[in-house]
């Protein structure tokens, strides 16, 4: 398929109407100069058309309009190929971590734990307009219910059916692995540096879930 002419920036041809409305006047003084030439003497009709149908004084105007036209073309940014323009894309990223132990269940606050949990990553995904978002569910064992991805919604999607339940091996929590989980998250999608967000209401083993948030820095 053959090249088309382009224009990068074509809101700029509205600086032409300046430049027609110049011609308009020209235009307009030369057709009320025939008009009188066509009733006044030859003699007296150049001291009653000041300038009228007078070359050298026309030139300036004319390249002015020229120049004008020239101008107003280059700056619209006349080319032969459109070439991809870069787009700003945040680099931020974060991974939610939402505990999914046994105790998550409990009612002390309404209606449970773990609906509280979800509707606290339902804001946090409602929020995320932009960067990347990442979803690990844990309790004994991590493990990822979305990697970093720039679609929130389709996690969304996925919160209301996250319980305990899905946890395929029963024991102790271990926050510390999921910790190294969304380490490794981050570290695979290339991210230089993240947030990463724990919902839960207990930290397991205190030492080693320091130590995997310290190694998280």
């Amino acid at each position: 398929m053959p090249p088309e002419l382009q224009f990068l920036r074509p809101l700029w041809f509205l600086a032409l109407i300046p430049l027609g409305l110049l011609a308009l006047l020209l235009w307009r003084g030369r057709t009320e100069a025939g008009v009188w030439r066509r009733v006044v003497d030859a003699h007296l009709l150049p001291h009653l058309l000041v300038g009228a149908d007078s070359g050298p004084r026309r030139t300036p105007l004319i390249l002015l309009g020229i120049g004008w036209l020239c101008g107003v073309v280059a700056l619209a940014g006349p080319v032969w190929e459109r070439l991809p323009q870069p787009v700003f894309r945040t680099t931020a990223a974060r991974v939610i971590l939402l505990d999914l132990s046994p105790s998550m269940n409990a009612s002390d606050v309404v209606p449970s734990r773990l609906a509280r949990a979800r509707f606290e990553i339902l804001d946090l995904l409602g929020a995320a307009d932009e960067g990347r978002v990442g979803l690990i569910a844990f309790g004994a064992e991590p493990f990822i219910v979305s990697p970093l991805t720039g679609d929130a919604a389709t996690i969304a999607a996925q919160v209301p059916q996250l319980s305990p339940d899905l946890i395929p091996v029963a024991g102790v929590r271990r926050t510390d692995l999921a910790l190294e989980m969304a380490g490794e998250l981050l570290t695979r999608a290339n991210v230089p540096s993240g947030d990463v967000i724990l919902v839960t209401d207990g930290f397991g083993d205190a030492g080693q879930t320091r130590r995997a948030a310290e190694a998280l820095d």
